[in-house]
């Protein structure tokens, strides 16, 4: 089922589902989705947690968009809570541990590292690696042409899980129309002035458990060595390991997600009755 048991709502211009009881946990998306990518892992965790999957504004910066899901929280009635997020919504969830670690009890970053650890390493080889400068790299006007119907093919063509698509039909629905893309690029772990600095001299860093996760068809764990890269930036403890999945891993493999998680956020407690 998709969603089964959640309520779909607006909250302040930003649309979400809500489902569950207990401890509050928020689940950030990544690109090009919204928040249907937790549809099959979120009511695995419904019996447990109190599961927020919201749509992350588009055109906000990464702190801009820390800040509007810190008061959407607040609006929800959740002062603290755990949080998780792919991609960019990862690095969302890292800004919010930053700003405002009283509240953020556990956090779980999927499929990124540090973002000056992408950016210390970032050469030709790096660079083309990546699916938008691969792309936009060609000649105009090829890349503009066609990249207002790329995402339905793609999305259509992708992968197939257990013979079906990863991609559930509602939430490929969602991704188009949304539109995915989140406006400015996010800057997270740790502040824009210590990146380039090396792992000592850095200012800031995240104080909660951290659970890293990342799928063993992706880049992330080719490229670097995550665990090692975040215990460079989190003081809390740094658990995880790579998941049997590519880049999309909430989508791919999502009860070993759940599972994942219903353990690490075991240790988020019950908030106190109002």
């Amino acid at each position: 089922m998709f969603f089964n048991g959640f309520t779909l709502q607006e909250n302040e211009g930003i649309r979400l589902r809500t489902g569950g009881a207990g401890p509050a946990l928020l689940l950030l998306h990544g690109q090009p989705q919204s928040h249907a990518m937790w549809h099959g892992v979120a009511g695995l965790l419904a019996d447990r947690f109190s599961v927020v999957c919201p749509d992350l504004p588009t055109g906000r910066s990464e702190r801009q968009l820390a800040t509007d899901m810190l008061a959407l929280m607040d609006r929800l009635g959740h002062r603290r809570f755990g949080v998780a997020g792919h991609d960019v919504g990862g690095h969302v969830a890292a800004r919010m541990a930053l700003e405002q670690p009283a509240r953020i009890q556990r956090m779980a970053a999927l499929e990124i590292v540090p973002i000056p650890e992408h950016l210390d390493r970032n050469d030709m080889a790096y660079a083309l690696a990546g699916y938008q400068s691969c792309w936009f790299g060609q000649l105009h006007p090829k890349p503009e042409a066609l990249v207002t119907q790329a995402p339905d093919a793609w999305f259509q063509t992708s992968p197939t899980r257990e013979d079906a698509p990863y991609f559930h039909p509602e939430a490929i629905a969602d991704y188009l129309r949304v539109g995915g893309g989140l406006g400015e690029p996010a800057h997270a772990l740790p502040s824009e002035a210590g990146a380039g600095q090396p792992a000592a001299s850095r200012r800031t860093r995240i104080e909660c458990p951290t659970l890293v996760i990342w799928g063993t068809g992706g880049r992330i764990g080719g490229w670097y060595d995550p665990l090692t890269l975040w215990r460079e930036c989190v003081d809390g403890e740094v658990s995880g390991g790579p998941l049997a999945a590519g880049h999309f891993v909430a989508e791919e493999a999502p009860e070993a997600v759940a599972a994942a998680f219903r353990s690490f956020f075991a240790g988020v407690p019950r908030a106190p009755a109002a």
